[in-house]
C-alpha cells in the first residue's frame, strides 16, 4: 500500500516529446476520473508531435515523486480586454494516492510564475461544477470563478455546416485595420458590461496581431469599405482529441450591421480554417444573460457546455499565488 508519509516536495520539469506515452496515460486516467473516457480518441504519437518544434501547440509540466505522478498541460491564450497573452491550463491531474500533499498546488504555482515571467496577464482553467473540492481549493488560492460564462463548442459535422456560411466579405486583418479593430473590441467590452476591465491600447493590439510571432489573429467582415464586424482568435488544444483547435476570444458585429449574416459568416470562416488545418474543434464563450447569442449559436450547431466553469487568476491574485511555494 502507498505510504503517504513518503511524499516530499515534487520535482517539476517540462515535458518533452519523449514523455508523450506517459503523458497520454495520465490523460486517460484524468478522463476516467471525469467520467469522460469515451471522449479520449487521440494518441500519444499525435501528442508527441504537438509538443515538438520551436512553437509547439501545447506544453506540459510533469510532477515526479518516485515516478511521474501528475501533470499540467497548457497553451497560450489571449485577453482582448488587457490585450495581453495568458496561459490556459487545459488539464491538471494528480494520481489519487498522491493528492493532498501540495502537488496540484505546486503545478499551479509554477504556471503562475511562468505567466509572470512571460509577461502574461492571467492564468485560466476550467472546473466541473460537481467538483466541489476543486472549486473550494481554487477559491482558497484566490481564483475568480466566472459563474455567468459558459463554453460553446462545435465539432464534427456541425463544423462543415457552419463553414458553408462563409462569404467573400471576409478577409484577414492587415495592420491598417488596427484602429477599427480596437474600436470594435472596445464596443464589445461595452456591450458585455465590462468596459471597466478594458485596459488594452491600440499599440498593444497591433503588436499582438502583427509581431514577428503574433499571439492572436483577426478575421474581418467588410461592407462597402467599412469593417462592420470581426473575430479575434487563436489556437487552443484538446488533450482528449490530441488535436489543436481554434478559440474565438471576441466576435462582434456593429449593431447597424446585424441581421445581415455577418456573425454567421465570421463563424463560418473560422470553421473552415479548423477544417483546412485538420484541427479538432471551434470554441468560444458566451454570457448566460445573452440569450439571443445563445440561441443563435445553438441554431448554428454549437453545443453549450453547462457543467463547466472558467477559473481565473490575474493581477494581485496571480502575483500572490505565484509567490506561494508552500504545499497546502
Amino acid at each position: 500500500m502507498f505510504d503517504s508519509s513518503l511524499v516530499h516536495s515534487p520535482v517539476l520539469r517540462c515535458a518533452t516529446p519523449a514523455d508523450a506515452d506517459t503523458l497520454f496515460h495520465l490523460i486517460q486516467a484524468l478522463a476516467d476520473y471525469e467520467k469522460l473516457s469515451h471522449e479520449v480518441v487521440g494518441s500519444s504519437a499525435a501528442l508527441a508531435h504537438h509538443l515538438s518544434g520551436a512553437s509547439p501547440y501545447v506544453e506540459a509540466l510533469l510532477a515526479e515523486q518516485d515516478g511521474i505522478v501528475g501533470f499540467a498541460l497548457f497553451f497560450t491564450n489571449y485577453s482582448s480586454f488587457s490585450m495581453q497573452a495568458g496561459i490556459y491550463l487545459e488539464d491538471l491531474f494528480v494520481f489519487p494516492a498522491y493528492r493532498r500533499h501540495g502537488i496540484g498546488k505546486a503545478l499551479l504555482s509554477a504556471l503562475a510564475r511562468l505567466a509572470i515571467e512571460r509577461g502574461d496577464g492571467r492564468l485560466q482553467w476550467s472546473v466541473l461544477d460537481w467538483n466541489e473540492p476543486a472549486i473550494g481549493f481554487y477559491r482558497h488560492i484566490g481564483a475568480t470563478i466566472l459563474e455567468n460564462t459558459r463554453v460553446c463548442r462545435v465539432v464534427g459535422d456541425a463544423l462543415h455546416q457552419i463553414a458553408a456560411n462563409q462569404t467573400s466579405a471576409l478577409r484577414a486583418a492587415i495592420p491598417a485595420d488596427v484602429p477599427a479593430l480596437y474600436a470594435l473590441a472596445r464596443a464589445n467590452a461595452e456591450f458585455d458590461g465590462s468596459l471597466a476591465d478594458y485596459t488594452g491600447t491600440p499599440e498593444q493590439l497591433g503588436q499582438s496581431l502583427f509581431a514577428d510571432t503574433p499571439c492572436v489573429k483577426a478575421l474581418v467582415a467588410e461592407v462597402e469599405g467599412t469593417i462592420a464586424g470581426f473575430a479575434l482568435y487563436l489556437s487552443n488544444y484538446s488533450t482528449f482529441l490530441t488535436k489543436p483547435g481554434l478559440y474565438v476570444e471576441d466576435l462582434f458585429v456593429l449593431s447597424e450591421y446585424r441581421g445581415k449574416g455577418l456573425g454567421k459568416a465570421l463563424l463560418g470562416g473560422l470553421a473552415q480554417e479548423v477544417i483546412d488545418r485538420d484541427f479538432g474543434r471551434l470554441e468560444w464563450c458566451v454570457r448566460l444573460w445573452n440569450q439571443a447569442a445563445i440561441e443563435f449559436y445553438q441554431r448554428q450547431g454549437a453545443v453549450i457546455l453547462p457543467d463547466w466553469r472558467i477559473c481565473m487568476l490575474s493581477g494581485a491574485a496571480l502575483t500572490q499565488f505565484a509567490d506561494s511555494r508552500t504545499a497546502g
